[in-house]
């Protein structure tokens, strides 16, 4: 069953994004490492050391949840619907 926008909770809301941005980031990641990389085989291309050293960082800060949400952002929460 489809439902609005103005429908979902905020958490809801969140969710829809998160899925939404981690798909586009993954494609675009996936086009970063190809253009970089300039190889095929992904399992041998070597990343830069500062970009591996970045890519390391950022998922040990997501780890340990130092993440930022939605509601965080106050232009974004603003036009939330309100649960």
């Amino acid at each position: 069953m489809a439902r609005r926008v103005a429908d979902l909770s905020t958490e809801e809301f969140e969710v829809l994004v998160e899925r939404a941005v981690e798909r586009r980031l993954q494609v675009w990641f996936t086009q970063v490492m190809d253009a970089f990389g300039g190889t095929d085989d992904e399992d041998v291309a070597d990343l830069r050391p500062a970009f591996a050293a970045a890519l390391r960082r950022a998922r040990e800060q997501a780890q340990r949840g130092d993440t930022a949400t939605l509601a965080s952002f106050p232009s974004a929460s603003a036009r939330l619907p309100s649960a």
